[in-house]
């Protein structure tokens, strides 16, 4: 009965899903031009100046800021020539970042040994928040119509506020420019991959004159399993499609109004596994969407002193339903619907060239919903509804303000930054479970349910200040230094206060009375860059006070039974310390070799005990030869080596993961380009565990050999 249920629930999701996919496959297959977005650089035979441009951005895609804070990109460019599936998998190739997986959709990243919980997903800078931990949230975003990818390492809670204690992942979605003559540009492109026969498409169109522009873009992708080594990773499938609209207008010289509207959607993405389920369920999201309404106005040069003023709104919600089969007799279908609105303004003041001030406020609400209906079939049918959380918002008002003073415009700049936020969490009260009844001969019959309280009603005031100040010096003319000091807090979220996660595998308990947590960021940083050798190297330390972390405890459960569980609490003192080194060095005419390595290690001050979640020493290898105007192909050595003692029943996870992949220039035919990329990724079919994946209780084969194509035509 219980598999009939759920089957029967699938399908009818599909066929209201089979519309939007019908409408997206017809949009995709009626264009034939796409928008002329960035091709990736090509480098002169003897110059690595376009590498040097990449490596050292600042973070005015982010927020038009005088913080220099340590930050990396990923182009559209790096994004559209590999194998990749989910932003996760773009970002993991950074120096700092390792790769959490729950699937081959599901993926997340950790960022020096902070886990996703301590880092804020943007995108346009507009906050993506919904369910920590198995969540999806970092993958709700079409990669095909990202302009870049931008990563602020370290804290960033003096640019956002709370939920930026360990770094920032902002999205810049892509854009068309505004033309003299009205300009009717396109793009499409296609592309396969051997590992789990995915297929992918996507297309743009885009109309720009001198003072508008309207873009409208899409995506559709299928998966089915991916394959190892060892065989087919049951239950890895995915699909997704996604659509967006981008407009912008200029009013005179000096105004510009900027709109968007994005809308993902993702379904029947398999979940292999994790510690919150039973090694033995079957778990996929049925579905997963995102849908986001912003509208920004600029003023620019109003008068001398005020260069640069903003006001932007904001609406995003994310929602997910869950399928959990544990067995044939129990099934499990968590939901949950998050939705955040926000307000940003902020003032470019100009005093002179040596001292410039950025002012601003911000106020964001996220109000949460969740559900979880719980379907038995070992005698009767019967339904029960649960609350993995109750009903919570959370409101956030904050102002900031950075500084930033040119000493010597030669050797010294001094940046600093200060932010004050008040942040209210206000919750309903939560019981085990909401109704019961049992279903026979479709008659429905009212049972007794467990009303025992898991959370009561309560409301929470919190007043939290971050601040920032970075010294950069630059010794000589290809030598730069930047010291940088953050204090840092964030407080607990909804599901850390409140969950109760019961899927038949390891409870995993929230605390109400989780305090913020704070910190002291230190980085050190030194770039060398000359034409033909750039080398960036980071040193840093982070003392956390109040740490939030999951450990494993006991607690009792409404029936009075004592369970294991993972309980969220307050670690008093924790040091993280670490460094990364990113080379890059053109040795040869037409050929360079690029490296990174990172190492961070992390320890409880008050136990002495080793931090969970912390990454092994990885990095990667990678030698490139380019053909100016022609062609670019890489080979690419990706590896980890757990330095530290495993855990118990956990395997050792040191292994090297061969790639190679090329590129090629457009190629004009008529009015026409066409450009092609390609790759084997995994070229030894080698046998290999992510370490993350493992900690999260699960202990699968990541994917096997890959062989790879894209095509990518533009008008």
């Amino acid at each position: 009965m219980a598999a009939q249920y759920i089957t029967r629930q699938s399908f009818e999701y599909m066929n209201t899903s089979s519309v939007f996919r019908l409408l997206f496959i017809a949009l995709v297959s009626g264009f034939t031009f796409s928008v002329n977005a960035s091709q990736p650089s090509y480098p002169t035979a003897d110059s690595l100046l376009f590498i040097k441009q990449l490596s050292e951005i600042t973070v005015s895609g982010i927020l038009n800021t005088k913080l220099n804070l340590p930050v990396q990109t990923v182009t559209s460019g790096e994004i559209e020539t590999k194998a990749l599936v989910s932003p996760g998998d773009v970002l993991h190739q950074l120096p700092g970042v390792t790769l959490t997986r729950d699937g081959a959709w599901a993926t997340s990243i950790n960022l020096r040994g902070m886990p996703e919980s301590k880092l804020l997903f943007l995108v346009d800078g507009d906050r993506i928040q919904t369910a920590t931990d198995i969540a999806g949230a970092l993958s709700v975003v079409d990669l095909s119509s990202v302009e870049r990818i931008e990563l602020v390492k370290g804290a960033g809670s003096v640019l956002f506020g709370t939920g930026a204690l360990g770094g920032v992942v902002n999205y810049v979605m892509k854009r068309p420019s505004y033309s003299k003559n009205r300009q009717i540009t396109g793009r499409a492109g296609t592309g396969l991959q051997s590992v789990n026969s995915l297929w992918h498409s996507n297309a743009a169109v885009s109309v720009a004159e001198n003072n508008w522009y309207l873009q409208l873009d899409g995506s559709y992708r299928t998966a089915k399993n991916y394959t190892t080594p060892e065989g087919a990773m049951p239950n890895s499938q995915f699909n997704d499609a996604a659509f967006g609209l981008r407009g912008g207008m200029h009013y005179g010289d000096n105004q510009e109004l900027l709109v968007s509207y994005q809308h993902y959607e993702a379904w029947n993405a398999g979940l292999p596994g994790g510690n919150a389920f039973p090694a033995t369920a079957e778990v996929r999201y049925l579905g997963f969407s995102r849908n986001q309404l912003s509208g920004e106005y600029i003023f620019t040069d109003v008068s001398d002193l005020i260069r640069d003023l903003r006001f932007k709104a904001y609406t995003q919600n994310v929602s997910r339903e869950v399928e959990n089969v544990v067995n044939p007799k129990l099934a499990i279908f968590p939901g949950s619907m998050n939705v955040t609105s926000g307000l940003r303004t902020s003032a470019d003041l100009y005093f002179n060239d040596y001292h410039t001030l950025t002012l601003g406020a911000e106020g964001w609400q996220r109000k949460q919903t969740t559900t979880r209906v719980r379907i038995s079939t070992a005698n009767d049918t019967i339904f029960t509804g649960e609350q993995p959380t109750p009903y919570a918002t959370m409101t956030d008002a904050g102002l900031f303000g950075q500084y930033r003073w040119v000493v010597d415009p030669n050797r010294w700049n001094i940046n600093t930054g200060l932010r004050v936020d008040y942040i209210r969490t206000m919750n309903d009260t939560a019981f085990k479970e909401v109704y019961r009844y049992k279903l026979s001969k479709g008659e429905r019959t009212t049972l007794p349910h467990n009303s025992t309280v898991l959370f009561y009603d309560r409301t929470t005031h919190e007043l939290a200040y971050a601040a920032h100040i970075d010294v950069e010096y630059q010794p000589a003319r290809m030598h730069r230094l930047v010291l940088s000091l953050a204090n840092a807090y964030r407080a607990a979220s909804m599901e850390e206060r409140f969950k109760y996660i019961d899927q038949q595998g390891t409870l995993r308990v929230g605390n109400p009375d989780l305090k913020p947590e704070q910190g002291v960021f230190v980085n050190l940083g030194y770039t060398l860059s000359s034409p033909r050798f750039f080398l960036k190297t980071d040193v840093f330390t982070n003392y956390l006070f109040d740490m939030i972390a999951e450990e494993q405890g006991f607690v009792a459960t409404p029936l009075g039974q004592v369970s294991p569980a993972w309980v969220n609490k307050n670690i008093e003192e924790a040091w993280y310390y670490g460094a990364e080194l990113d080379l890059k060095w053109l040795f040869a005419h037409g050929f360079d070799v690029e490296t990174n390595v990172s190492y961070v290690y992390g320890v409880n001050q008050t136990t002495g005990v080793t931090m969970p979640w912390l990454p092994p020493l990885n990095g990667m290898v990678k030698l490139n030869y380019h053909l100016p105007k022609k062609l670019s192909t890489s080979l690419m050595l990706e590896w980890e080596y757990q330095t530290r003692e495993t855990l118990p029943q956990v395997d050792q996870h040191s292994y090297a993961v061969l790639n190679w992949m090329f590129d090629t220039a457009p190629r004009a035919m008529g009015k026409m380009d066409i450009r092609f990329a390609g790759g084997v990724r995994n070229i030894m079919d080698t046998a290999y565990n992510a370490w993350f994946t493992t900690l999260r209780g699960i202990n699968r084969l990541e994917p096997g050999r890959n062989f790879y194509v894209k095509t990518t035509v533009s008008w």
